[in-house]
């Protein structure tokens, strides 16, 4: 294999000249393109999970507690952004869902992971008028339900947690 690569360079070397590493140069950024697109933001969503919901980015995944979270309701993409106000790049991203209704999972808090939210995700997943997470689904009814439904389990299995038993010591022990 590492012959084959020397004999293309020996071919390719003559016509090139001094570009010649500049045309790898090239190759490696088009490269870690493909691997970014392609491979990396597939892997982006949001993730309902029993204990957390995560926040899955193309590089790194946030889980966000259902402590942190109020309320979980439908709104539409522009209550929250103008659309003649964002940049090209966002418009693109943003075209598709202007018009459509997503879900608004308001928080009172954010994780600490979060602290620095751009660096990670874009600033269109975060509202801007209320604290909280903007997520575009097809499907924002389902994904409404499967919030609500797993906080209330989440909220349930905390207060059991915390729960005093009433009952008198010798009925607990004959429980077991």
């Amino acid at each position: 294999m590492i012959l084959l690569v020397l004999a293309v360079v020996d071919l390719v070397r003559p016509f090139l000249g001094t570009y010649f590493y500049l045309l790898w140069l090239v190759i490696g950024l088009v490269a870690v393109l493909w691997v970014y697109y392609g491979i990396l933001l597939r892997r982006a969503g949001v993730v309902v999970t029993p204990h957390y919901l995560l926040l899955q980015g193309p590089l790194r995944g946030v889980k966000i507690s259902y402590g942190r979270m109020d309320t979980v309701t439908s709104t539409q993409m522009s209550q929250h952004y103008d659309f003649n106000t964002l940049k090209a790049r966002e418009r693109s991203l943003v075209k598709p869902f202007i018009g459509a209704t997503c879900s608004f999972v308001n928080m009172h808090s954010w994780p600490k992971t979060l602290n620095q939210r751009t660096l990670w995700f874009p600033r269109l997943l975060f509202g801007v008028r209320r604290q909280g997470l903007l997520l575009a689904s097809p499907n924002w009814m389902q994904l409404n339900r499967d919030i609500e439904e797993a906080r209330r389990k989440w909220h349930d299995a905390r207060q059991q947690k915390t729960k005093k038993d009433g009952r008198s010591l010798a009925a607990q022990i004959l429980d077991l």
